[in-house]
């Protein structure tokens, strides 16, 4: 199945967080226990990573792996692609299309980086942000919990309690 714009189904999944966002929790248990490799991309650097994330190293260490904005690879901060891609590189295998990966953002500067980087995008924005920042998202949700993965072709919830 093909995402909401008709392109190549997704394969890969890359989170911008270093904190979580409603119904993260859910979606990655998800992502994960359905073999979909996935990331964390986040400009965040480790000392502050690790701080905001220590509560929830449980669910982090379910990732494939993590890129933080202090990594060499990372050159320039968002809206360059270099964290996006660098994180692309990092999934085993052969290499990863970015066209097959969709982004969870909740930034502007975020939103532009993973298009930048050819990626798609769920835009997950704070509620206060101006709805013109939101335009280069592909998908924009006000809550992870409106996340619908078939929409993506991925496997689907098996049920609401998932």
């Amino acid at each position: 199945m093909a995402n909401p714009n008709g392109k190549a189904s997704i394969t890969h999944v890359i989170f911008d967080m270093d904190g979580l966002l409603l119904g993260a929790d859910r979606l990655v248990r998800h992502l994960h226990e359905n073999g979909i490799p996935i990331s964390v991309a986040t400009g965040s650097h480790r000392r502050h990573f690790e701080l905001k994330t220590q509560r929830h190293g449980e669910l982090f260490s379910l990732m494939h792996h993590i890129v933080l904005g202090d990594d060499p690879e990372v050159k320039q901060g968002k809206p360059s692609p270099d964290i996006f891609l660098a994180a692309a590189k990092r999934f085993e295998g052969v290499p990863v299309d970015p066209h097959s990966i969709l982004v969870f953002e909740d930034a502007p500067s975020g939103v532009l980086a993973a298009k930048n980087a050819g990626m798609s995008v769920v835009m997950v924005p704070d509620p206060r942000l101006d709805s013109s920042f939101q335009e280069n998202a592909d998908q924009v949700l006000g809550s992870l919990l409106n996340f619908n993965p078939s929409d993506w072709g991925l496997p689907p919830f098996q049920s609401a309690a998932c």
